[in-house]
């Protein structure tokens, strides 16, 4: 997964020299108390989720899975899909 944090870099026009180019005029965005909500925590179930995610597609460790059931509030929702990860991708790092 990647993410550009720089859009239009490439363009010519961010590749000119600050004396070439004028500054752009600023910009007052006003922050209403409704706007300026945190989001909400995820639920136990939606990081069970992401555990499992994650572990299927890779990037977290059969060691890094169990270490994440261990936790009490998760280890209900992982242990289904410990029981269910096929014997081939249970490799602990230190077996490697």
């Amino acid at each position: 997964m990647t993410f550009d944090f720089t859009p239009g870099w490439l363009e010519p026009s961010a590749t000119q020299s600050i004396s070439e180019s004028e500054p752009a005029p600023l910009r007052v965005v006003s922050v209403t108390p409704a706007t300026a909500k945190a989001p909400a925590h995820p639920s136990n179930l939606e990081l069970a989720e992401l555990v499992q995610e994650l572990f299927t597609e890779g990037s977290l460790t059969w060691d890094q899975l169990q270490s994440l059931s261990r936790v009490a509030e998760l280890r209900p929702m992982l242990e289904p899909a410990i029981a269910g990860t096929p014997l081939v991708r249970r490799v602990s790092a230190h077996r490697q």
